[in-house]
């Protein structure tokens, strides 16, 4: 099952730690804007069209193989 990880630039050091602490670290991530909820519905849009191709890209590429669990 495809699988991407959006989000915000201001929590991307959050998301890659608790990604790699669950065993998740080879999930492909697009990075937005920070912060996205305040903006208007046309910027969103904006972005989700700049974006559009990236994330397909992302969402339909090859896995990395996650790394072996430490013992």
């Amino acid at each position: 099952m495809p699988t991407l990880i959006l989000v915000t630039s201001e929590f991307v050091t959050l998301a890659q730690t608790c990604l790699k602490a669950k065993g998740y670290a080879h999930l492909p991530m697009v990075v937005l804007p920070h912060p996205f909820e305040t903006l208007p519905r046309d910027e969103v849009r904006r972005i989700a069209d700049e974006r559009f191709e990236e994330i397909v890209q992302k969402m339909t590429m090859p896995l990395k193989q996650p790394a072996p669990a430490k013992s």
